[in-house]
């Protein structure tokens, strides 16, 4: 895989050097990325020079020029480090950004065929403390600027192989390789911190003070970093011979099955709570290198779901084949007994780590935050326990069944959504949505941040009416309980409210946090948290003096028509996944679009309001929603959120706005 990885780098930048794409210097290639960086602040994508086929990606998610980051975005720093290879049309910047009232860092990647732009893929990441390390530095250290003498010129082969050799000492470090590839005075940048060669202080999520004090090579020799499980689709876009340079983007994934690890130094490294779960922290890193070895390193770094696949050319195809799985066997029927026995099966297996001990087809499509994984891999390997909140939903109709569920992955708490498909006895289909209590160490890593954050520990027994029939002369039919959701879903995009049905003890809760009839929200969940993060402010208005607006005090209805929904752009890719007609309990997929743009909205009184800093940056919501009905009005919505980078598709049927059954 290394070989046809180091392959496909470098033979393609041979080609390159043959087609236009070699017609853009490096002048030429740093004035394009101004240009797009222009480009973003007129939030105007039209005036670019674009090939007829260019593609845009941001945060792996592929949209038109002028969508997401392109009508948010205010403003660039002053620190911006360029990296240019003409001879294959691409070229790299980090510098930072100024987002609505967040700063982060701001890392791009362009293509260049004939002076126009093919390609560009952008990485927005929210990380304040970084922009202003940054800030401080003003501008690249001048080695990475110097050209190197012709003569001492290493190979574009030879330069993405020592890159690659960086990302393969990583992956499942144990202190035992061979690290001669770096220089004696390799040091490492990391949003704008130095953390090789410098004094004691904690690196990361763990306590340990020592790490930084090394240098690149004393650090893997420590077998410190072997929790990085799997470093795949890496990509040497950028190759520099001129100054010795190599940009890289890979994705590394940390699967959460390493809880400790022995180092060489004889101490045992307990590793923080934060890779207790399955996350990838994808890179953007550039290494200088001289004669073989690396000399310094620059990196950026986002969290996205683990498993997900870069925007471009990536290779990770997890196989469907169950190991131990048996293939269906025809006409045989699952009543909602039957159904829920299985989808118990599937979740005690998971904690287990055991996948023979559910009734597994021999090939099953598996997602986890709308990721495609192997049976086995991702909560296959990191749930640990199921609470005793648990809501089972079954439909034999359709032959499909959900759980919600607290769990806890090791020593990390999270709340859990399971759908499974039952064909011939066989589960066919597994379907994973989890959300963690993020603790705050755990935004060190630039996790996105949740509008409503997990609060497992609020859940401990399902509510009886959840689980109790609904009175027959009460009941809806299947298309009843689709029009009312749709209708609810329809007034959340519209922003103002409609004539949704709720009962009068109607509740909402989302990620555990109960979201209606609760005026102390929004709060800080813990230490370190800026509560001005939720905080909805009410303009000041003549004599009127600026207040808080507290949505999450309302009911369901008056919150509903207060209009405070008015930033979400759109609710799409809307599915009824599993539907108990008898409990009035109805699960359904949806995924708002949040595009950040909307940072005011008007009550019908006239009243302006303030939306908070986090709504303020585009991102979808990926939701998993559970709906009881009674009487043709709502009496209790569960939501499960995961913020997924903005345009986010789900993996299974999409279908843009219109609420499909099953």
């Amino acid at each position: 895989m290394v070989a046809a990885l180091l392959l496909a780098a470098c033979s393609g930048n041979k080609q390159a050097a043959t087609t236009p794409a070699a017609s853009c210097d490096r002048a030429c290639l740093e004035s394009l990325i101004d240009r797009v960086l222009a480009g973003m602040l007129a939030h105007d994508a039209g005036t670019l020079p674009t090939t007829a086929n260019f593609r845009y990606i941001e945060n792996n998610q592929p949209l038109r020029a002028g969508e997401g980051s392109w009508k948010t975005l205010q403003s660039f720093g002053t620190y911006r480090h360029y990296f240019a290879d003409p001879e294959s049309g691409n070229a790299a910047l980090i510098t930072t950004m100024q987002e609505n009232d967040g700063q982060g860092l701001f890392t791009l990647r362009i293509k260049a065929v004939g002076g126009k732009l093919a390609e560009a893929e952008a990485i927005v990441t929210h990380d304040p403390l970084g922009a202003a390390r940054y800030a401080r530095l003003g501008k690249p250290a001048d080695a990475w600027l110097e050209s190197v003498p012709e003569d001492e010129r290493m190979t574009r082969e030879a330069l993405a192989a020592t890159a690659n050799k960086y990302f393969g000492s990583i992956e499942n470090n144990d202190g035992k390789g061979d690290y001669s590839f770096f220089d004696d005075d390799c040091n490492r940048l990391e949003h704008g911190l130095k953390t090789t060669n410098t004094a004691p202080q904690k690196y990361g999520h763990s306590s340990d003070t020592t790490f930084v004090t090394l240098g690149c090579r004393g650090q893997f020799e420590t077998g410190f970093l072997g929790f990085v499980t799997r470093v795949r689709d890496r990509r040497y876009e950028v190759i520099d011979g001129e100054r010795g340079v190599v940009f890289s983007i890979a994705p590394l994934d940390h699967d959460g099955t390493t809880r400790s690890l022995p180092l060489t130094n004889g101490k045992t490294f307990k590793v923080p709570t934060y890779f207790s779960a399955s996350r990838t922290l994808q890179v953007g890193e550039a290494f200088r290198a001289r004669d073989g070895r690396i000399t310094d390193i620059e990196m950026t770094l986002h969290e996205f779901p683990y498993g997900m696949r870069t925007g471009f050319r990536s290779t990770f195809d997890p196989p469907l084949d169950v190991p131990g799985g048996e293939a269906p066997e025809p006409g045989k029927a699952c009543d909602s007994s039957c159904l829920e026995s299985h989808i118990d099966q599937v979740a005690g297996a998971m904690a287990a780590h055991d996948p023979k001990r559910a009734l597994l087809a021999d090939r099953l499509r598996y997602t986890e935050n709308d990721q495609l994984l192997a049976v086995g891999d991702g909560l296959w390997g990191t749930l640990t326990d199921l609470g005793s909140y648990r809501i089972h939903v079954a439909d034999a109709t359709s032959g499909q069944v959900s759980l919600l569920a607290r769990v806890t992955e090791t020593d990390l708490p999270g709340l859990l959504w399971l759908r499974a498909r039952v064909v011939g006895g066989r589960v066919t289909e597994v379907e994973a949505t989890v959300v963690r209590e993020e603790r705050p160490s755990a935004e060190e890593l630039f996790r996105p941040r949740q509008p409503v954050e997990a609060e497992p520990a609020a859940l401990n027994r399902a509510e009886p009416l959840l689980t109790q029939p609904v009175p027959p002369a009460q009941r809806a039919e299947r298309e009843q309980l689709l029009t009312i959701v749709n209708r609810y879903f329809d007034a959340l995009e519209q922003g103002q409210g409609g004539d949704v049905p709720f009962t009068a003890d109607c509740l909402r809760r989302e990620n555990g946090v109960t979201v209606t009839q609760n005026p102390d929200l929004p709060r800080p969940t813990a230490k370190g948290r800026d509560p001005g993060e939720m905080q909805w402010e009410i303009a000041a208005s003549g004599e009127v003096p600026r207040q808080t607006f507290k949505p999450y005090a309302l009911d369901c209805g008056t919150q509903l028509n207060s209009g405070y929904s008015a930033y979400i752009g759109r609710i799409r890719d809307r599915r009824a996944r599993v539907t108990d007609e008898e409990r009035g309990l109805i699960s359904v997929t949806a995924y708002y679009d949040i595009p950040g743009t909307v940072r005011t909205f008007t009550s019908k009184s006239g009243v302006v309001t303030t939306l908070p800093p986090v709504l303020g940056r585009p991102y979808t919501l990926a939701t998993q929603q559970l709906f009881r009905i009674v009487g043709g009005e709502i009496q209790r919505i569960e939501a499960l959120n995961k913020v997924q980078p903005y345009g986010a598709r789900p993996a299974w049927v999409s279908n843009h706005n219109a609420l499909l059954p099953h």
